[in-house]
């Protein structure tokens, strides 16, 4: 359960980040605000040594508010703004999301959990097979296609930036969603259900990518559930992603 040492790596996270992004001109008084509100959030929660449903729902939709980049003050700097990396690609642009950093740096700490011992053949056997079914599906839907690449430095920025994408959504999907909100409805519906509502969040890319998502977010909440933890979720979550960006035609096909 969260306690106050995992409000202490959360605090010196988040601390860190308000820092680094004040010195860089990526943050404004508003940004800070986010900041200071996701540490009240943690606060309470460590007091409590539980995350209340009350909580969950309020950082998640805070979190979700964040994710989307609509809380102002935040001036994430672009890495590539629409880059083609392949023929027939749609285009690319891919910013550092600081709103997303504060979310990981606030509360990853308090829901990362403990990987559960003897919980290694179910996490092998699940990320297998999600990275074997998300890209089979992709491909039968013509969504993407086989198109192995690395262009250069690209591939390290992706690989950085990203994980701080999953680690944010895995922290609302799996962390909040699935194991605090719904969890009343028993751990298989909480599973399917969360996994639904993560393609949902992606029918803006198109139904075919949204489908996909959710293959992939069975996959994550699995080794989630089974693990005990979110790092095993946040790992797939980021070889998916990074196996999607070298191998496959990025981001889709137009």
């Amino acid at each position: 359960m969260p306690d106050y040492r995992h409000l202490l790596v959360a605090l010196t996270a988040t601390l860190t980040t308000l820092a680094v992004a004040h010195l860089a001109n990526w943050i404004s008084s508003t940004g800070m605000l986010a900041g200071a509100v996701l540490l009240g959030a943690a606060w309470l929660t460590a007091q409590l040594r539980r995350v209340t449903l009350t909580l969950a729902l309020f950082v998640f939709g805070l979190g979700v508010v964040l994710t989307l980049h609509l809380w102002p003050g935040f001036a994430n700097p672009a890495i590539w703004q629409g880059r083609t990396f392949c023929t027939g690609c749609l285009p690319h642009s891919l910013h550092l999301p600081v709103d997303q950093v504060l979310l990981v740096a606030a509360w990853l700490p308090l829901l990362a959990g403990t990987i559960r011992r003897g919980s290694l053949p179910p996490i092998l056997i699940g990320g297998v097979a999600t990275i074997v079914a998300s890209a089979a599906l992709g491909l039968w839907l013509g969504l993407f296609r086989w198109a192995p690449g690395w262009p250069g430095m690209a591939l390290l920025w992706f690989a950085g930036v990203n994980l701080v994408i999953v680690a944010a959504e895995e922290t609302l999907f799996r962390g909040l969603l699935q194991r605090h909100i719904l969890h009343r409805l028993g751990a298989v519906h909480a599973w399917w259900l969360t996994a639904v509502i993560f393609g949902l969040a992606h029918l803006p890319f198109g139904a075919e990518f949204a489908a996909v998502a959710t293959i992939a977010g069975l996959g994550y909440g699995y080794v989630a559930w089974q693990s005990g933890s979110l790092w095993p979720a946040i790992g797939l979550h980021w070889v998916v992603n990074l196996l999607h960006f070298s191998l496959f035609s990025y981001p889709m096909l137009a």
